[in-house]
């Protein structure tokens, strides 16, 4: 399967920042993670019903982006990737890691997931809690194969959020985390943010 979007995707800072969608209020954590995932599934797939073709406006697109991406904990995500290396980071190259990191995962999400909204229905198919973790197990019937995806969530400021994705057994996170790591320890970190500002320059042409 091809899961270079995904493995790209997810990175993030101190677990006390969040980012948001635009105009996108914290919603109440429901009383379980499965209930959370139904209900951001339901907006996404809703915003794309109003489509009539294929390629969706500008406008669409930026809007059903915002939703996808409001489930995650970019922060978070950006911490884990950069490993034991995010401790060495000055505030300021942790601000400027999670802007550039997120931004990269935010376009790849979108197309990654209206895939999956587009091929297949989102089966979830079970969940375990820990405290304020949630292990939720899902299946994507896609037309080529079926996928599975295992969310990990926590809650930020009683708000669910996904900090991790494993796809078909692999951790987004980790295969971050390992890559990143070689590629600081060969190159350095300031070429490593220097390649992922490059690579968000290319996802948005029309923003740099």
């Amino acid at each position: 399967m091809n899961t270079h979007w995904f493995i790209t995707l997810i990175a993030l800072c101190c677990p006390a920042m969040t980012l948001a969608a635009p105009n996108e209020t914290a919603v109440v954590a429901p009383v379980d993670a499965i209930s959370f995932l139904k209900q951001h599934d339901a907006k996404v797939q809703a915003i794309l019903a109003e489509a009539t073709a294929d390629t969706l406006p500008p406008a669409l697109r930026e809007n059903i982006k915002g939703h996808i991406n409001a489930a995650f904990d970019f922060p978070e995500l950006s911490r884990l990737a950069l490993g034991t290396h995010w401790q060495e980071r000055t505030p300021e190259d942790r601000d400027h890691f999670i802007q550039t990191f997120s931004g990269i995962i935010e376009e790849q999400n979108f197309d990654s997931f209206v895939q999956y909204y587009r091929e297949g229905k989102i089966t979830y198919e079970s969940a375990e809690r820990d405290g304020d973790t949630t292990v939720v197990v899902a299946k994507i019937p896609l037309q080529r194969e079926e996928i599975e995806i295992v969310y990990k969530l926590h809650q930020v400021q009683k708000a669910w959020r996904v900090y991790d994705l494993v796809i078909d057994g692999v951790s987004t996170a980790e295969g971050n985390r390992r890559r990143y790591a070689r590629y600081i320890e060969k190159k350095g970190y300031e070429k490593l943010i220097a390649q992922l500002d490059k690579q968000l320059a290319r996802l948005r042409p029309t923003r740099n």
